[in-house]
């Protein structure tokens, strides 16, 4: 049974904060209290009201989604709240301070590193014990003291199976390993590869004032996309240096609509995920508020790409230019950890007008469109996705049939796709997912 209150606990106080493990801590504190007197010989019961116990019950039922574990409700439970964690040890193994294999600090010259690795050792153990509680254990005795029934209502005993489990049965092994130290390693490494507090659990997320998750994301692959094998390439090397701590550009993807600029972005993301990098993606609305995001990030481990996606600027709005100190390096430079990548229709981002060519002179001409257009300068890297060939196109309709399943003689595909790009829109690799899909729907 546990011994030390989590009321002691220092990095990890967010569990004695949370109302769930409040209830849970409750229960069991009233069932040693109860145990303790039939030592001396004293009769109890259990001095709460069986209330409490289906509270708690109906907060573990809440809980089961997409992202358990292979452990009962209870455990899913504590692991979701250890690895939301933000604090001082979650923060410093994110940023790589305790590397995975070793002890504790990686720069042993570090005493508040190595206090902080002691002290997470400390509180491991506290959060062992409360991840092995018995709640078959406690219904029994809740029964016996109190009349509730323990049966389908145990909810919080019940094991949870999911085939494919997530990330999060990393910290299940971590709070079932052998000895706190290996616990504390584990999560140590956990941490560094997925994130801590608002990172942690997802890999996308959008900014609208503060970040929200991203719960269903675009599952696209790279290998999804045909063609624009140069472009994919260039991206995977940016991000790869990213990941390595390297430096790193800012990317522009222009082109025609529909060729996968955007999709080439998602993919990335769920190409390396499972390598930490994360991806914000601002609405132009509120890309004045880059700043704020850059702010955020900055002093985290975390690689991330700032996305901003069908980008362009009407020639009255003048909010580019903050844009583009931020690009060039300004008061509020792209942090190392980061860096953007823009998709638009069009090379110039600032959209260019005739008045700008009737300047009073070729001085005041010169200036007015170099303005414009030293913005899509400021990218490092800038990819160019144009419509495909007619060759290309069938290429891309030939695959995602394949793939899809569709039993239809190559010819009479390439008929009707070549019919469906005329109507809709002409040739892309989005048209012809919107074609495929149709066949999809037909069978």
């Amino acid at each position: 049974m546990i011994e030390k209150s989590i009321n002691e606990l220092i990095l990890y106080k967010n569990l004695s904060s949370d109302p769930v493990l409040k209830n849970a801590w409750l229960l069991f504190s009233k069932y040693v209290e109860g145990i303790d007197a039939e030592r001396f010989g004293r009769k109890t019961v259990f001095s709460v009201s069986a209330a409490l116990w289906y509270d708690l019950q109906r907060e573990m039922l809440a809980i089961v989604g997409h992202e358990e574990v292979q452990a009962n409700y209870w455990q899913n439970y504590l692991c979701r709240i250890v690895g939301a964690s933000d604090n001082i040890f979650s923060r410093l193994a994110e940023k790589g301070t305790y590397k995975p294999s070793s002890g504790a600090a990686a720069v042993a010259s570090d005493p508040i590193a190595d206090a902080v690795f002691e002290l997470a050792a400390q509180e491991l153990v506290v959060i062992r014990e409360l991840y092995a509680l018995d709640f078959e254990l406690l219904a029994n005795a809740l029964e016996k003291g109190t009349g509730i029934k323990k049966g389908q209502e145990n909810f919080a005993a019940r094991k949870v199976v999911l085939a494919g489990s997530s990330r999060r049965q990393r910290i299940h092994e971590a709070l079932t390993a052998d000895t706190p130290l290996k616990s504390v390693k584990i999560l140590a490494e956990y941490y560094y590869t997925h994130g801590a507090g608002v990172f942690e659990a997802y890999d996308s997320f959008l900014w609208e004032g503060h970040l929200m998750e991203v719960r269903s994301p675009d599952p696209i692959r790279m290998d999804d996309l045909i063609g624009y094998e140069s472009q994919k390439k260039a991206l995977i090397e940016n991000a790869e240096r990213l990941l390595a701590g390297l430096p790193t550009s800012n990317v522009l993807l222009y082109g025609d609509s529909g060729t996968g600029k955007s999709s080439s972005v998602k993919a990335l993301i769920n190409g390396y995920k499972d390598r930490g990098l994360k991806l914000i993606a601002i609405p132009k609305n509120r890309i004045g508020e880059l700043p704020d995001v850059i702010d955020l990030i900055a002093d985290r481990g975390v690689k991330v790409i700032i996305f901003i996606d069908d980008l362009s600027f009407e020639e009255s709005e003048s909010s580019y230019k903050a844009f583009k100190s931020v690009l060039e390096g300004g008061v509020n430079a792209r942090p190392q950890n980061a860096f953007i990548c823009v998709t638009s229709n069009r090379r110039n981002i600032v959209k260019e007008v005739w008045k700008d060519r009737e300047g009073s002179d070729d001085v005041h001409l010169r200036d007015n469109l170099q303005e414009k257009r030293s913005l899509s300068e400021r990218f490092g890297i800038t990819l160019v996705y144009m419509s495909p060939q007619k060759d290309e196109y069938l290429e891309i309709v030939e695959r995602l049939a394949q793939n899809a399943g569709i039993a239809l003689d190559r010819e009479t595909l390439f008929e009707q796709a070549l019919t469906w790009e005329i109507r809709h829109g002409g040739r892309s690799g989005r048209t012809a997912r919107q074609f495929v899909d149709a066949l999809i729907g037909q069978s």
